[in-house]
């Protein structure tokens, strides 16, 4: 393979992780585990996309998620008390989800919005996020590395277990509205009714 195809292969790793991370770190992986590249360049390529992709919806989030949170319309459903709870929240604990939701499929993004519009720390999220994107790429090369093309399995099951998430957690959130909704008409009725 020419050098120039390859620097195109590595370029296209870099920009489609922003697309489809899975697929871009899985071809790396397998790249490296086929000894098309040293494995360096692959997992250097998927890191820099993850790393750079992650940051951009940080900025968009940061700096466009103000005129969003300020708006009636997101007022209406979420109070500024809200937000700055929310905000003082994920100030303790936020770098820890973001780091963690690399691994849990269909959280990232939202994480990675939320820490926009909370305005996390730029240093510690940037730390938290490195942090995430080695650990992440580490492990499915450590995988590649032991179980070969079948780790390829593992993002099978990874999906699996993100739409039973979806549905059992879809299901829970629904659940919880639904008696946070009644409990808010009780208190509502009984003050009412103290009048």
């Amino acid at each position: 393979m020419a050098g120039t195809e390859k620097e195109l292969i590595l370029l296209g790793l870099f920009l489609i992780v922003a697309v489809n991370e899975d697929s871009a770190v899985v071809s790396g992986a397998i790249l490296s585990y086929k000894h098309i590249f040293p494995a360096w360049q692959p997992f250097a390529a998927c890191f820099l996309g993850i790393w750079m992709s992650d940051f951009a919806v940080y900025a968009v989030s940061r700096f466009g998620g103000e005129r969003l949170l300020g708006s009636r319309w997101l007022r209406r459903l979420i109070s500024p008390e809200k937000v700055q709870r929310a905000s003082i929240l994920f100030g303790k604990y936020g770098g820890f989800a973001t780091l963690f939701s690399r691994f849990v499929l269909g959280t990232r993004t939202a994480l990675l919005v939320a820490s926009g519009l909370l305005k996390y720390p730029v240093h510690r999220f940037l730390a938290f996020t490195f942090a995430g994107a080695v650990g992440w790429l580490f492990l499915i090369y450590s995988l590649f590395d032991l179980f070969g093309l079948a780790a390829t399995a593992v993002f099978g099951l990874r999906w699996i277990t993100a739409l039973a998430m979806i549905l059992f957690g879809g299901t829970a959130t629904a659940f919880l509205a639904a008696r946070s909704s009644r409990k808010r008409a009780r208190i509502s009725a009984s003050r009412e009714a103290n009048r």
